[in-house]
């Protein structure tokens, strides 16, 4: 039976998260919150082995923008356990649409993202939904980075500078 050393298991498999900081949950933007209930899709990101794109990933529509997030999703409570670490969006132009922008997160070298693929690839869901309206698109997505702070992101619009405040704490 091998040995498994868990602290430097726990070591490369920790993530930190902050939640609801200062109450930014409650400060939620409200006008948002009709968008918000519309019909999420998802699908798994990566296959079984987590070295290929999900055949699923062929279902995300390529003709619109939107929203999308990556999910930890272990499926040990189904349904309910899952932890978002990124929250990303794209607006449709000639040159990039829904698909197309998930797709570039399999070969992306931004070093959180990277961690986000090879620590958790096989539970890895992403969430989207398609939008129209490019300027909605960018402000949904700057509040709901503000609001969650996903750990995986690394640029958090309209967030005060989290390093610096606790510096000065």
């Amino acid at each position: 039976m091998e040995m498994l050393d868990m602290c430097n298991k726990m070591r490369s498999h920790k993530l930190t998260f902050l939640l609801n900081p200062d109450g930014e949950w409650d400060s939620f933007d409200s006008n948002y919150e009709r968008i918000l209930n519309n019909n999420w899709q998802e699908v798994k990101f990566l296959n079984e082995d987590g070295n290929q794109l999900s055949d699923e990933i062929n279902n995300i529509p390529n003709d619109i923008g939107g929203i999308y997030t990556f999910i930890i999703k272990p499926n040990i409570i189904n349904g309910v356990h899952l932890y978002i670490v990124y929250i990303g969006r794209v607006q449709l132009t000639p040159k990039q649409n829904l698909r197309k922008r998930i797709k570039e997160y399999f070969s992306d070298t931004r070093p959180r993202i990277v961690l986000m693929r090879e620590t958790w690839g096989k539970y890895l869901y992403v969430r989207y939904l398609p939008l129209t309206d490019n300027a909605q698109i960018r402000g949904l997505e700057q509040e709901l980075i503000r609001v969650i702070l996903p750990p995986c992101n690394d640029k958090y619009p309209g967030v005060y500078n989290l390093a610096a405040k606790a510096a000065f704490a």
